[in-house]
């Protein structure tokens, strides 16, 4: 008799094993099933940082802070969609401003101000410049001057392209001026 309740103890845990190996088994399983929210060295994330123009912001009951240029948009819309070709010498220096790029990185900051921040977009292929202050022309001036110093022609702005944004919290600070703001450098 004695020997029957150590064999069906030693059953019963041998069955307590059995599912917890089963369980720890699908727990696995389930997790790598699950899609991971990891980024990996080769992840691209695309985040939109131009706000549209047909699209209203869910602040001061759905009016955004600025409204932007149509003819300007579009124009800069086809600058992103209809390639032009660089001038070897706007090539040149566009290699140069990557170069500035943290080591390894494809996209990122090249300059930054406390009026604005321009940042690559590598996968957009394009300079998004966000404009910190509310003297638009200052800050507009000041990224036209930096691309000409890095050897960057006038038309080679427009080309690249270069797109300008307002920061989202100079732009509410600008929200009773009705101010029309055209995303384009100067002289595009």
């Amino acid at each position: 008799m004695r020997k029957k309740k150590e064999d069906i103890f030693v059953i019963i845990l041998a069955a307590i094993l059995v599912v917890i190996v089963f369980g720890i088994v699908f727990t696995i399983i389930t997790s790598q099933q699950q899609p991971q929210n990891k980024l990996t060295a080769t992840s691209t994330i695309i985040t939109p940082k131009t706000p549209s123009p047909t699209i209203s912001e869910n602040t001061a009951g759905g009016v955004p802070p600025l409204t932007y240029d149509k003819a300007a948009s579009q124009k800069l819309l086809d600058y992103i969609d209809n390639r032009r070709a660089l001038s070897s010498s706007d090539t040149f220096a566009k290699a140069n401003i990557l170069s500035l790029l943290p080591s390894g990185q494809q996209s990122g900051i090249v300059y930054q101000s406390s009026n604005i921040i321009i940042e690559y977009i590598s996968s957009a292929d394009v300079f998004q410049t966000e404009i910190l202050t509310t003297d638009i022309q200052a800050a507009k001036n000041e990224a036209n001057a930096w691309f000409r110093e890095h050897g960057v022609s006038q038309k080679g702005i427009c080309t690249l392209p270069v797109e300008f944004y307002m920061n989202h919290d100079v732009a509410n600070t600008m929200r009773q001026e009705n101010l029309t703001f055209s995303p384009l450098p100067n002289g595009c």
